[in-house]
């Protein structure tokens, strides 16, 4: 089947960023693009960069870190034309013996374990003695017919493991729908692509939601250590060799000794690499030998997790940690009491993104919020780059943007006053809007303290954090389906980001406060890095990130042209000269009594 382009007529600006991609990958240059919601995308990119691909013999991996945009991109690929497509998630959720509860190292540790001694049996429906079965060649023939999402494979593979049938599709495929763990993970990206058949410098790859990913990065070679695995630990080791138990417990109490030293009555405090090395070197020589037993004999045992498996990731990484890493040991309150935690933070995204993004035939980095650039592009290491950033194509009428500088977060001017302040504006706000409000606080605190001020006749859907993702699904359903209702959640949280409300379901959009970095330890460190090697540490590390989560919960109203809906940035701070740079894309108007202007609006627009 021919590619072409799936729509009668391309929208707005679509046409200039096809060319813009197409002009990218023909001169082996990467491309940052900033897009709106409603120009279209996915299509924008994948069309030109599939069509690229077809020409010049290479493939495509679209990366993105949802699921639920997995499946966008795979709707666009059958439009577009393009059949060898491939959708691959992380193998946790592919597995067939649900392992839901197990982190990433963990469930690749029992992975392995199970593969090796060949107690797998959807593995081993795949390979019999390293060789590929009958079955699953025709299993891969069948699953390549049709573009299918990597769920519709799981339920075709009932007796085979799905990733590695998947893998074995891929090899076949122009196109490889994936998640950003799958190119971006140190630990993982050479062995995917070895897996795979894919060469870096042969393909062509699409980071959609890109603002998203310097924190991805970061966090994919963070690590922690808390007195809770140590525990664990001791214990585990005590059923199988207690006398190296008494090693993990020597360990713990020299963790604690520093913490109290380091500590003295603050909570967090910097550690040196060498503090944790010498206290390893005051131990048995075999030490982390004597963890990898214990873990091999859990493992034997059937067990899914083994804490001194973690215990010795963990030491790994702290010892082969360089100068990209902070160090920090923290003292902090927990369900299981006071808990001492070590933090091996990194701190340069760059370290992680920039050989994927520059040693690919081209890399085109895209999104709704990827301002400023410039930011990203140093950032994310990316070289050899151009940018191109397009305006809304929706209509500026339907949007209706206000700052209220008549209530703070500001840290200093916190309290029951500041919370009630807030409480008494929603209200006002709330009651003037012919329809649904959703609020987004800087933190679940916040959020709370101002929940305790409002009368309990509203009807408020609050987010907590301990929703299930079931609970949170029926909760955003029941406040679509209602006609005059209050919505309360978190920037950066469960509802503001990657959620439509359709129908025009949501009237107005309250940011209650800028959502700032706590100014610890971590965030002092990455402005002084960002200081030393962009010389932006405060935009980059504080004022940026907090203002592109506003913007991102601002975006959930308008998603199509026929949308309308008043925006309120209810915090004086938005209107500091460095925060406003980041919104300078909008129209905003100032207003004390924005009920006021909400009532004018209404009345212009004729919303009822």
């Amino acid at each position: 089947m021919p590619l072409k382009f799936p729509y009668p007529e391309k929208r707005e600006n679509q046409d200039k960023m096809i060319q813009k991609v197409e002009e990218c990958i023909k001169n082996r240059k990467n491309l940052l693009v900033h897009a709106p919601t409603g120009i279209g995308k996915t299509v924008g990119v994948l069309y030109p960069a599939i069509k690229s691909a077809s020409k010049l013999g290479l493939n495509v991996f679209f990366l993105t870190p949802r699921h639920s945009q997995h499946l966008i991109a795979l709707e666009t690929l059958k439009k577009i034309g393009e059949t060898k497509a491939v959708d691959i998630i992380g193998k946790r959720w592919l597995c067939h013996y649900f392992y839901d509860d197990l982190g990433q190292s963990d469930f690749q540790e029992l992975c392995n374990y199970l593969k090796k001694e060949e107690k797998c049996e959807f593995y081993n429906k795949v390979f019999r003695k390293g060789e590929l079965t009958e079955d699953a060649k025709n299993k891969i023939k069948e699953i390549s017919k049709e573009i299918l999402s990597s769920e519709e494979v799981k339920k075709k593979c009932k007796e085979f493991c799905p990733y590695e049938i998947l893998c074995l599709a891929a090899k076949r495929s122009v196109v490889v729908v994936a998640d950003y763990f799958h190119l971006f993970n140190p630990f993982v990206s050479e062995t995917f692509l070895a897996k795979i058949n894919k060469r870096l410098e042969e393909s062509i790859i699409i980071v959609d939601e890109a603002h998203q990913l310097p924190g991805r990065a970061i966090d994919l070679i963070s690590s922690k250590l808390t007195t809770f695995v140590l525990n664990n630990a001791i214990n585990e080791a005590k059923d199988l060799n207690r006398e190296f138990s008494l090693d993990i417990d020597n360990f713990r109490h020299g963790i604690e000794e520093i913490a109290r030293n380091k500590l003295g009555f603050n909570d967090e405090a910097y550690i040196d690499k060498e503090e944790i090395i010498s206290l390893l070197n005051s131990l048995p020589s075999e030490f982390m030998h004597g963890l990898q037993e214990i873990s091999d004999l859990v493992r034997e045992e059937g067990k899914e997790r083994s804490y001194c498996s973690g215990l010795l990731r963990f030491l790994e990484n702290w010892i082969n940690s360089d100068e990209n890493f902070v160090r920090i040991i923290k003292r902090k309150e927990t369900k299981h009491g006071k808990q001492f935690e070590l933090k091996l933070k990194a701190l340069l995204p760059e370290k992680v993104t920039s050989d994927i993004i520059n040693n690919s035939y081209s890399t085109i980095l895209m999104s709704a919020t990827l301002q400023p650039l410039e930011m990203y592009a140093n950032l994310l290491g990316v070289r050899n780059y151009e940018t191109v950033s397009f305006k809304s194509i929706f209509p500026p009428e339907n949007r209706l943007n206000l700052i209220a500088p008549i209530a703070t977060t500001k840290f200093s001017k916190r309290g029951d006053a500041q919370y009630n302040n807030y409480a008494k504006i929603i209200v006002k706000i709330f009651e003037v809007v012919n329809g649904n409000t959703a609020v987004f606080f800087p933190s679940y605190y916040f959020l709370n303290k101002v929940h305790d001020f409002l009368r309990g006749d509203l009807n408020i859907f609050r987010e907590t954090p301990e929703l299930t993702k079931e609970q949170k699904t029926n909760l955003l359903r029941q406040f679509i389906n209602s006609e005059k209702s209050l919505l309360f959640g978190v920037q950066s949280g469960s509802f503001d980001q990657g959620i439509d409300f359709p129908n025009n379901s949501l009237k107005c959009i309250i940011i209650a406060g800028v959502a700032l970095a706590t100014p610890d330890l971590e965030t002092k460190s990455l402005i002084d890095c960002y200081n030393k090697n962009y010389g932006k540490g405060m935009e980059y590390a504080y004022i940026y990130p907090a203002i592109q989560k506003a913007i991102q919960a601002s975006g959930r109203a308008i998603r199509s042209e026929k949308d309308k809906a008043v925006v309120i940035y209810l915090d004086e701070r938005f209107l500091w000269r460095n925060y406003r740079l980041v919104l300078s894309g909008e129209n905003f108007k100032v207003s004390r009594e924005p009920w006021k202007d909400i009532e004018e609006w209404n009345e212009r627009e004729n919303i009822k």
